[in-house]
């Protein structure tokens, strides 16, 4: 009889055991996940190639290219039009820009003289002055 009572008990206690192992296995481990890390390694690469975008879009950050052109000015004179004034070594290059490509207009030396920013400088003058100059 308490041979019969302690295999009673015994069964009873791995039954509970083995209750116990199968609810343990239903739940997830308990160690690190890399699910988590690795969503907020994406958000982060993420916000950082949008920081990037949005300083290049604004001006703010540098671009890389040539440093041996330089934009001195330029004048829309149309929908799609403008006249640009580059520096390109130790000249001043003046370019139309528009639907049918690029031509140039003229070049000065390097620093001549223009007419300060308050005033509104004449553009037959100025085209006149190019073109009596190197073409």
């Amino acid at each position: 009889m308490k041979l019969a009572i302690g295999l009673a008990l015994l069964s009873a206690q791995a039954g509970a055991l083995a209750q116990t192992a199968q609810q343990s296995a239903a739940h997830a481990p308990e160690g690190p996940s890399f699910v988590p890390m690795t969503l907020a390694l994406i958000l982060v690469l993420a916000l950082i190639g949008a920081a990037m975008w949005a300083l290049r879009r604004a001006g703010l950050a540098p671009r890389a290219g040539n440093t041996h052109l330089r934009l001195v000015s330029q004048l829309a004179v149309g929908p799609r039009e403008r006249v640009i004034l580059v520096e390109a070594g130790d000249r001043w290059w003046l370019l139309g820009i528009g639907a049918g490509g690029v031509s140039r207009l003229g070049s000065l030396p390097k620093g001549a003289s223009l007419p300060a920013e308050g005033q509104a400088p004449h553009f037959g003058s100025l085209l006149e002055k190019l073109r009596g100059g190197a073409r």
